[in-house]
């Protein structure tokens, strides 16, 4: 909630929910998971996947040519004990993680995610394991989606929820296939996202959506720290007083190999 969360929709959108109630998100019996949360606003990530990692720095994390690249998927590379890509299955000295590159240790070694925009990685329109025929492109299997499951347009989504809509010049681009004002809303969050925070964290109908199903469910489950605690911080060691983070959490787990 106060690091993930607050990277994702801002601090002011986390603030506002758990101070203030949700606005939206609600239920009669037990919480649930709304498709406008599952088929679009939270498929956010996508747009941030790169389309290859350094997976770890190698026996010699000073020499760059030590260190270990690979795509995230690639269904024409060979199968083995240690293919050059992420797919999962594998056990290899090559398939280890340094969480140096994914999370800020303070080291310079960090490597951000791509922004949140419409901007996809290759790779993700070949996706592996589906028979031939198959739509294999994410973006097209989100837009699919969106139909399947009726999901209102962004503009009718910001519309219903009182927030800015987004302006048409910012879709030009989807004028020639006539979805410049009744945008998918998958695709209209990731736009939003580009245009309304540089691609940093969410805009005002993505970050609502996720801030008040995140924190809904957390409110909603009996077992949770909200519900059972909600002045609950962590007692593990931090680095910095008054905090506790992914890279806390990683340090006292013991998965942080030295560099």
């Amino acid at each position: 909630v106060h690091e993930f969360l607050e990277k994702t929709v801002g601090k002011p959108m986390v603030d506002d929910v758990l101070d203030d109630g949700r606005k939206f998100y609600k239920w009669r019996n037990q919480p649930f998971i709304p498709v406008e949360f599952s088929v679009a606003a939270y498929r956010f990530g996508h747009s941030q996947v790169r389309p290859s990692y350094r997976s770890n720095f190698g026996p010699t994390p000073a020499d760059v040519n030590s260190q270990v690249f690979k795509l995230i998927f690639k269904d024409s590379l060979p199968d083995g004990p240690d293919p050059n890509d992420l797919r999962g299955g594998k056990r290899a000295p090559t398939r280890f993680i340094d969480w140096q590159t994914f999370f800020d240790f303070g080291d310079g070694n960090v490597r951000p995610n791509k922004k949140i925009d419409t901007k996809l990685s290759t790779v993700l329109f070949d996706l592996p394991g589906f028979a031939p025929g198959d739509v294999q492109s994410l973006a097209q299997r989100n837009l699919l989606r969106h139909l399947t499951f009726g999901l209102p347009s962004g503009q009718s989504a910001a519309k219903a929820m009182k927030l800015p809509i987004l302006d048409a010049v910012h879709l030009n681009d989807l004028k020639p296939l006539n979805l410049h004002d009744r945008t998918p809303l998958w695709f209209y969050i990731l736009r939003e996202a580009g245009v309304e925070e540089d691609g940093k964290q969410l805009g005002p109908v993505g970050g609502r959506i996720v801030a008040e199903v995140f924190i809904g469910l957390l409110q909603g489950d009996a077992l949770s720290y909200l519900k059972q605690d909600p002045g609950w911080t962590p007692t593990l060691p931090s680095a910095a007083a008054n905090t506790f983070e992914m890279t806390d959490l990683l340090r006292f787990a013991g998965v942080v190999a030295p560099l």
